[in-house]
């Protein structure tokens, strides 16, 4: 068992390498390119698979079905950003009942949620010239996101670790997008943290 889960690692991180390099090597095909980026996530979603057949719970099919979305998403949103956004609020949904079924959320929940709201409510303030019209979509997705995150908080640690890393990759993102800034190691920062985060939501249902 421990044998297949570092191997599904290690083959995430070749992915994830190799999407990196071949996304900025002029020629390369969308078509490679997306299925280099979706086949990272999917070995998340192999390891949360594990852990449906060892363990068989429905709180567990559920967060493999949220892994199946966001890797459905990467692809998506090569071709398609809002949609690809959309299915990737989607797999939050999931994430949210799988963690619902799990534990109930408690008054800390609450407390991370509004705290994480204010915050967020104050940066669109800030940049909403330059979000433009995709204002009312980001704050619609932003909420479903930092849900997840208060949600996950009331979890067992890899849940949290997991999607606290889903979260920074995206609130990066959304930095980049909006600041215009072309920084390389960001780039990887971002992207290497979203693979991680689903990378440790998939180990949590083997563990957990």
């Amino acid at each position: 068992m421990a044998f297949a889960i570092v191997t599904a690692f290690l083959l995430m991180c070749i992915f994830y390498l190799l999407y990196q390099r071949i996304k900025r090597r002029p020629g390369t095909s969308k078509g490679l390119q997306i299925a280099v980026k979706c086949a990272a996530t999917a070995m998340a979603a192999a390891v949360a698979l594990t852990g449906c057949l060892l363990n068989a719970t429905a709180a567990h099919w559920v967060l493999l079905a949220g892994l199946v979305a966001c890797t459905a998403a990467d692809g998506i949103l090569c071709v398609h950003f809002m949609a690809g956004g959309a299915v990737f609020a989607l797999g939050h949904v999931l994430y949210i009942t799988a963690f619902c079924l799990m534990r109930r959320p408690d008054r800390y929940s609450a407390i991370l949620f509004l705290c994480l709201a204010g915050l967020a409510a104050a940066c669109f303030i800030r940049f909403r010239r330059h979000i433009g019209h995709r204002l009312p979509f980001v704050c619609a997705y932003a909420a479903v996101l930092i849900a997840m995150l208060a949600l996950a908080s009331a979890q067992a640690p890899l849940y949290f670790a997991g999607a606290l890393l889903f979260t920074f990759s995206d609130a990066l993102l959304g930095w980049l997008l909006i600041s215009g800034s072309r920084q390389l190691w960001l780039d990887y920062l971002s992207l290497g943290a979203y693979y991680l985060g689903q990378f440790l939501l998939g180990l949590a249902a083997v563990v957990s």
